[in-house]
Formats: C-alpha cells, sequence, structure tokens
C-alpha cells in the first residue's frame, strides 16, 4: 500500500528548493511594493 523510500527525498529537493526560491522572490517583490508605495504616498 504504502512504499516508504528516503531516497525520493533527494529525488525532489530541486523541486522543493524551487518552490522555496518562488516563495522567497514573491514576498520580496510584494515587500519591495510595500516600501515604493509608502514612498510615493508618504504624506
Amino acid at each position: 500500500m504504502f512504499n516508504f523510500n528516503p531516497d525520493n527525498f533527494f529525488i525532489n529537493l530541486p523541486y522543493i528548493l524551487k518552490g522555496e526560491l518562488g516563495t522567497f522572490v514573491a514576498l520580496g517583490v510584494i515587500a519591495l511594493a510595500t516600501i515604493v508605495l509608502n514612498k510615493i504616498f508618504h504624506d
């Protein structure tokens, strides 16, 4: 039914790293957009 193979972690590691990198980039873009908008619309 369920076959546990620890090698699958290393096989999937590139996909995990791409997902983490994508999350990091998306949060960075949101943070930069927030900073820019705060500078533009600051009183």
